[in-house]
């Protein structure tokens, strides 16, 4: 089991923990999901995003880490300052309009499905990269 998932997993069983104690609506969280923030690591992006890949991970991920390596090193912090159609690209998949405080997990799931959508695979998306420079 890899280490995100056993952080997710605590983050769950932590929050029902607290839910049932607490009668009162919570305000979004702040306590936990920072801590894990913290001490998420590019060794765990790239976990979750190769099991995120499926049936395709030995074939795909290559060329994902290719791809996400040039335009963040994977670093869910990544800001780029350069506007494109009034937008900023952040995060490691460097979607426009992508906050870098958005937590990695959503990073990479909205950078893969960016990627499905437009590409289908992240090797059609790294060869695109390679010949124009974007994505």
């Amino acid at each position: 089991m890899g280490k995100y998932l056993i952080r997710i997993l605590l983050a769950i069983v932590f929050t029902l923990a607290f839910s049932v104690i607490v009668v009162e609506p919570l305000k979004p969280p702040h306590h936990f999901p920072v801590q894990l923030e913290e001490e998420w690591t590019k060794e765990d992006s790239k976990a979750y995003a190769y099991d995120k890949l499926g049936l395709w991970r030995d074939k795909q991920m290559s060329c994902l880490g290719k791809l996400w390596g040039k335009e963040s090193a994977w670093n869910p912090k990544a800001y780029n300052k350069i506007k494109v159609m009034g937008r900023n690209a952040g995060g490691i998949p460097q979607i426009l309009g992508l906050d870098p405080a958005t937590p990695p997990t959503k990073q990479i799931d909205r950078g893969l499905e960016y990627i499905y959508y437009r590409y289908s695979t992240p090797c059609r998306a790294w060869e695109h990269f390679k010949k124009k420079g974007w994505h």
